[in-house]
């Protein structure tokens, strides 16, 4: 009985350690506060791995008038953000925005595209 007993201990503080060092290594959290979030404008400019958890504004059957403009890449970057923690991410990588002319004189605005991820 004493044995069982002793065996059942060791295997609860062999799981706990395990336990413990898969949170530590783990996914990281999302952030609650998007502007906690990271921004890259390239894969290259960071070194941390991560898991891609969904790319916006480019899958292939949105149309130009479906995608989101912005008055500037502050307002861009600011609602990437806010995607990202939504979707449970806590970064986003190859952001870019481009210009694309007004119409009927709505003067120029940006289209913006990038990648949320996960970083590990």
């Amino acid at each position: 009985m004493l044995r069982i007993l002793a065996t059942a201990l060791l295997a609860g503080l062999i799981g706990g350690a395990a336990a413990s060092a898969a949170a530590q290594t783990g996914p990281q959290a999302a952030p609650a506060d998007p502007q906690a979030v990271p921004v890259y404008e390239s894969v290259t400019a960071t070194t941390r791995r991560f898991e891609v958890i969904k790319r916006l504004w480019i899958e292939s059957w949105r149309i130009p008038l479906v995608i989101p403009r912005y008055e500037s890449d502050e307002q861009a970057i600011a609602e990437f953000r806010e995607h990202a923690v939504r979707l449970g991410g806590n970064g986003v990588i190859n952001f870019g925005c481009y210009r694309m002319p007004g119409v009927s004189g709505s003067g120029t605005r940006y289209s913006c595209n990038g990648t949320v991820v996960r970083f590990l």
